[in-house]
């Protein structure tokens, strides 16, 4: 009796025990659910409310180009049944470009059910930046090698010149024929538009690989400086210049900048690295502390008989930057 009654009870504990387990489980499912869910319906209600096809969130556009962009717009979708948005916005908050296109592209609904003939075009103000999001039925027609395209060439020039009313409107009206023209790309076209965006980014990389010897003209200029070598100075600006230089003639503008400031911050570190005394003893030869033409390779010193270049090549970083989609 005692032993049937010892059993009875494992087994009526052993049940709440896997009751609690499988409860649990349902739980942590449910919640993971509701994550899951609840995060993209959160997301959406960040989003602004759309007022029309032209949603000048950030006020850049005169009350004449909305109603002309809009009317322009709606023409297209009563001729062809596309949709296309404009909208301009502050900031991203936080949100990547992709991520919020995308998103309000998904919760406005852009283009017809079924269609998918949508086209956002997005512009950042404060992040500098725009995007052209695209859905399925039209990637044929404006394909991502076709909406780089548009952008390097329509958008951009105006944009960094600040002038984004003109931007806006001259952008959009080329996606408008583009859109009204409906004509699929060929695959040499698209094989064209996608080397063209593949050449674009080269440029980002040969303006990063030219950053390599801007930088090392920045810093033997500034050790020269330092440790006040007049030849090595004015020959390490000259150097960093020309390279300079060069990336005008293969890379945008903000490469340009990027490498400049860069070249000014290595300057102002490697003129401080220069007035180390290790370091003037191998660049000039000398511990005086005057200016002086010419460094070690120009003294009868043994102690200055190491090659200046030598020394200033040890202490060069590589590096570079580069902001792709962005004026």
């Amino acid at each position: 009796m005692t032993v049937a009654t010892h059993a009875s009870s494992q087994r009526g504990t052993s049940r709440p025990e896997g009751t609690k387990d499988a409860r649990r489980a349902v739980v942590a499912l449910l919640l993971l659910v509701a994550f899951l869910v609840g995060v993209p319906i959160l997301r959406a209600q960040d989003l602004p409310k759309h007022v029309g096809k032209v949603n000048d969130f950030a006020s850049v556009l005169q009350v004449s180009e909305r109603d002309a962009l809009e009317t322009r717009l709606t023409e297209l979708e009563r001729d062809t049944s596309a949709e296309l948005a404009v909208v301009t916005i502050p900031t991203l908050s936080g949100r990547s470009l992709e991520e919020y296109a995308t998103t309000l592209f998904n919760t406005w609904g852009i283009g017809k059910a079924g269609r998918d003939n949508g086209v956002l075009i997005l512009v950042a103000v404060q992040e500098r930046s725009m995007r052209i999001e695209v859905g399925y039925g039209l990637e044929g027609v404006l394909p991502d090698g076709l909406a780089g395209a548009v952008i390097r060439e329509s958008f951009l020039p105006r944009l960094r010149d600040g002038n984004y009313r003109d931007g806006i409107v001259e952008g959009a009206a080329r996606v408008i024929d583009i859109v009204r023209r409906n004509e699929t790309l060929t695959p040499a076209q698209r094989a064209a538009f996608d080397k063209a965006a593949r050449d674009a980014r080269k440029h980002w990389g040969m303006a990063v690989f030219i950053a390599f010897f801007v930088f090392i003209g920045a810093f033997v200029s500034g050790t020269g400086a330092g440790a006040r070598v007049i030849l090595q100075t004015v020959f390490g600006a000259i150097f960093s210049l020309v390279m300079i230089g060069v990336t005008t003639t293969v890379a945008p503008i903000p490469a340009v900048v990027v490498q400049a400031l860069a070249a000014i911050a290595i300057f102002a570190w490697s003129r401080s690295v220069g007035r180390r005394p290790d370091w003037q003893k191998n660049i000039r030869g000398t511990r005086g502390d005057g200016w002086m033409f010419a460094g070690a390779s120009g003294s009868s010193s043994s102690s200055g008989s190491s090659s200046s270049s030598s020394s200033s090549f040890g202490g060069g970083r590589s590096g570079g930057g580069g902001a792709s989609g962005r004026w």
